[in-house]
């Protein structure tokens, strides 16, 4: 499941873009109160330079005395006085402060006040949408970033976990999570600064299943990266749609193309972002391991000497040692695998992603041959999803059958029956652990026949180079390569899509 955990720094940015001050002019607005004298103006001065004050207060992190002064600068008759743009930010960041205070009813208050004054106004709606998610309110979450997105004249920043987890919230309503990912789609957002094809991938998917086959097109137009296209010509879904013989839909070409394009636009400005990350994984796809290493070394050698970036650019400092942990075990570099997955993880534990970068090193223990620590490493984990705790009890139930222990084994395995609803990909490689072929064949048909997950599936079967299983991954990268000829799972894909030979690698690497 992907992990949001709300940060206000969203509001933050949301608030940033807008007046800080709240002078208003020396006439007052409100035609209720006009002001009879000099003292009365005066009065209105006092009033709009202690709202200044205030929000000063706030933004540099004192929320406490801005919210302390701001309450009394809500009840206050004079804030009728401000036109409706000063009366509504008042509101807005004065409900911020009180979130940041943790006043949650205060805080709606005084958002709903804000757009009262400012109806539909989208960044009143984005601080309402951080605001729900700290309530664990998702699908008000929704209704207000739809809201949002809809009222925008320009992109909002919406942060990339935000709209991962609100996916995740919506993955059985698929009317709804169809009408966010279009309403994201129209506004123009990015993720994280770079076009996001995987989620226009799945709204073309989900137009595809629920009769808006005329706009699959212009979706499909946004989507140029290689992962997305093979997805595309993968599935039948998509047929009327992909010339698979036309460039624009290979994957190679592609690949290249998206290379060029990422040089171009992010390493000529030298920043460590999502862009350089997915130059790395581009990188990847193209088999240019050695120039991974090259684009990391530097990185690796700081952050090794104990160096530690900032928390903007700890995510994807992490995902860049991700990278080089694939291109060091391509090229025969596993003594350094492990040392730099436990760095990803030291980096990545000062970033969103910290608890995925934990894992993967129990994950490349495993690969490495080392069963128990991988399962020692895992265990320490806590306050999982349900798909995370099935990948945790994936790795036991290994490392429990290795030594022989039935009871662990048993244990880790109710644990990932009781979430293969959520996570059949983790309960398939159980199987396939335990050799049961016949059971993780129908998994996997089940998964092709999922409207949801089709497209991972057929994603995982696609013919891609391959580099040798690493010593832990030998039996049951074979007992994959045997389920993929299975007559049965063959020909559910030649139902639903089909199987290319692409001269790339994939992701899963021995696979």
């Amino acid at each position: 499941m992907p992990r949001c955990t709300p940060l206000f720094a969203l509001l933050f940015a949301a608030l940033t873009s807008t007046t800080a001050s709240a002078n208003v002019p020396r006439t007052p607005t409100s035609p209720s109160q006009p002001p009879s004298d000099a003292a009365m103006d005066a009065a209105h001065a006092a009033y709009a330079q202690q709202w200044d004050t205030a929000i000063e207060q706030s933004r540099s992190g004192n929320t406490l005395a801005a919210l302390i002064a701001m309450e009394r600068l809500m009840d206050n008759p004079l804030l009728a006085d401000f036109d409706a743009e000063r009366r509504g930010r008042a509101a807005q960041i004065a409900g911020w402060t009180a979130a940041m205070q943790k006043q949650p009813a205060l805080a709606r208050r005084y958002l709903q006040l804000a757009l009262l004054a400012l109806p539909g106004d989208a960044s009143i709606l984005t601080t309402l949408v951080s605001l729900d998610l700290n309530d664990d309110q998702p699908a008000a979450a929704v209704e207000h970033l739809t809201q949002a997105l809809a009222r925008a004249d320009s992109p909002l920043a919406i942060d990339h976990h935000t709209v991962s987890y609100l996916q995740y919230h919506l993955r059985e309503q698929p009317a709804q999570r169809m009408a966010l990912l279009q309403a994201l789609f129209d506004n123009g957002w990015k993720s994280a600064g770079t076009e996001p094809t995987g989620l226009w991938l799945e709204l073309a998917t989900l137009q595809a299943d629920n009769g808006r086959g005329d706009a699959i097109p212009t979706t499909l137009a946004r989507i140029d990266t290689p992962a997305e296209l093979i997805r595309l010509r993968s599935d039948k879904r998509f047929d009327r749609y992909v010339d698979r013989h036309d460039a624009r839909f290979d994957p190679v070409k592609a690949a290249q193309r998206h290379l060029d394009a990422l040089r171009v636009s992010g390493l000529l400005d030298g920043d460590l972002d999502a862009r350089l990350v997915d130059f790395s994984s581009t990188l990847l796809m193209l088999d240019r391991n050695e120039e991974v290493l090259g684009l990391t070394d530097t990185l690796a050698e700081a952050a090794a000497e104990g160096q530690s970036p900032s928390a903007a650019n700890a995510e994807w400092l992490a995902w860049l040692l991700n990278s080089r942990i694939a291109a060091l075990r391509r090229l025969g570099r596993t003594d350094e695998v492990l040392a730099t997955a436990k760095l990803a993880a030291r980096i990545g534990a000062l970033g969103p992603d910290g608890l995925e970068h934990q894992m993967n090193v129990a994950f490349v223990l495993s690969s490495l041959g080392q069963a128990q620590e991988a399962g020692a490493a895992i265990a320490t984990l806590t306050d999982l999803s349900g798909y995370g705790r099935a990948a945790q009890a994936v790795i036991q139930f290994a490392a429990a059958r290795q030594r022989g222990d039935a009871a662990a084994a048993a244990a880790a395995r109710a644990v990932i029956i009781a979430q293969r609803r959520d996570a059949r990909l983790f309960h398939r490689e159980m199987l396939l652990e335990e050799g049961d072929l016949d059971g993780a064949a129908a998994v996997l048909i089940e998964q092709l026949r999922s409207p949801l997950e089709r497209s991972d599936a057929l994603a995982s079967l696609q013919d891609m180079r391959v580099y040798p299983s690493l010593p832990g991954d030998v039996r049951i990268d074979s007992a994959w390569r045997a389920l993929k000829q299975r007559a049965d799972v063959q020909a559910e894909v030649s139902r639903v899509g089909r199987i290319e030979r692409y001269d790339l690698v994939g992701s899963a690497t021995s696979r």
